[in-house]
This record gives C-alpha cells, structure tokens and sequence, in this order.
C-alpha cells in the first residue's frame, strides 16, 4: 500500500494505492497553523472512519507547496511506526528534464502534474489544474518540461469580487442555468466561470499552436469536472492527476 499525500493551499488530498490503483481518496482542509499533535489526532481520527491501516503503508509520498503544512504533517506521520516518508523534490525528483528559466520556481505539484500525464499518455501533454490558482503546463514527448501559465483560480476570483466592490456578494461556485445571468449572483458566476473556460480554451489553442501542435489536453484539480464539462479543448479529466503522479513516483528508484 502507498499512501499519496497532495498539499495545496486550500486543500490537502490522501490517496491510497494497491498497485496502481486507488482504492481511497479523501480530502481536508489545509490548515498549516494546526500542531503536530492535533494533525496527528485528525489523521488517526480519518484512518477509523475511512478503515484505513496506515501503519500498512509501505512509503508515504508527500507533494506540497505549503512548507509548514508540511512540516507539521510529516511530523505527524512520523508517529506511524517508522514508515519511510518521501518528499518530492527533496527526496524524490521528478525525472522530466525541466526547461524553465529558474527551475527551482516551479511547484512541485505542477511537476508531478506534468510527469503523470507524460507517463500515461506517452506524448506531448497540456495540464490544465484548476485548484487555488490556475496552472497551465506544456510537457513534450521527450519528457521535458517546456514551462507554463498561471492565472488566479475560481474560488480567488469570486472572492475578489466580494472583497473589492461595495455591493457584489460572495456566491457559491456552481454552474449557472445559462450564459447570460438574469440576476446578480448568476452574473457573477457566469463570468467566472464561463470567463475560465474562455481562458482555457484560449490559451491552450495557443499554446498548442506555438508549441506543441497534437498535445493531449488533461484537466485535472477541484473545479476540474466543472470546466472540463464546458470547454472545447480538454480531452481527458483527471481530478486525482498529482495522487497519480505521486503513485508513479514510488517506482522511481532513489
């Protein structure tokens, strides 16, 4: 068994893996300012209601671009009798030949992101995450990561709206009945969210012109489904694409 840890801003996601397969995905809040100890009684208080035996974990792999959530978590997990813990970019390094500018820059989640999708798909890739912020990322058939976008995610723009005007409320994320919003609050979503599928859909074009001409698009992350659903230029949806990556990583030899 292989426990697959994701540690975003907003979220952190544990998959259990059998083999390549995940038998279990759970999610919680991110919440760096919590202690060891008070992690520690989450975890356990998870593994009974999900009937998980962690101590079972052969290795536990940990992505983040959280460092104290990080450091707390692993913490935690190391109260598990002595189950080896793997950090990507620490311990582990992603195997794509990075080709950014300054690659220590590049989140390690957009890596593993972009090793999976490679390693499933064998050709070139763009990886559309939808999380805390948007991340799109070109990765080649040799396996080298060309570099990527970022633009601030659905969650961010909704409350930017709220924040920033006199008037306008915080609304739930959800699809709106139409495109033309016939009241405020489906206003604002429409325009977040059908604003994001035009934000795709036009930067991927984009990027597979000047780029990579037959990339695969994969959308992965929270508001994946969502998107995925409305635009025209994703091919595959794989909301657990990191958990994958990271299951993948375990075969990588230290």
């Amino acid at each position: 068994m292989i426990l697959a840890i994701d540690i975003g801003n907003t979220t952190t996601s544990f998959g259990v893996f059998e083999g390549a397969k995940l038998k279990s995905q759970f999610s919680v809040a991110t919440q760096p300012w919590r202690t060891a100890d008070e992690i520690t009684l989450q975890l356990k208080a998870l593994a009974t209601t999900k009937h998980l035996h962690l101590t079972k974990a052969k290795q536990i792999l940990i992505c983040s671009v959280v460092p104290r959530m990080t450091s707390v978590l692993t913490e935690a997990l190391r109260t598990l009798d002595a189950i080896p813990i793997r950090l990507i970019g620490q311990d582990v390094n992603v195997p794509l030949k990075n080709r950014y500018t300054y690659p220590e820059q590049v989140g390690q989640d957009r890596l593993v992101g972009a090793y999976a999708a490679w390693k499933t798909y064998k050709m070139d890739c763009i990886v559309a995450d939808f999380g805390t912020a948007i991340t799109i990322d070109v990765v080649n058939k040799k396996g080298e990561y060309l570099g990527g976008i970022i633009a601030p995610g659905l969650e961010i723009s909704l409350e930017a709206l709220a924040s920033r005007t006199a008037l306008l409320p915080k609304v739930e994320l959800k699809e709106p009945p139409e495109l033309l919003g016939r009241d405020t609050a489906n206003s604002i979503r429409s325009g977040v969210l059908h604003g994001c599928v035009a934000l795709c859909d036009g930067l991927v074009t984009q990027l597979k012109h000047r780029y990579a001409p037959q990339a695969v698009v994969v959308a992965t992350g929270g508001a994946s489904p969502l998107i995925a659903k409305l635009a025209s230029t994703i091919n595959h949806l794989k909301p657990q694409l990191v958990l994958e990556g990271l299951q993948l990583l375990s075969e990588v030899k230290l």
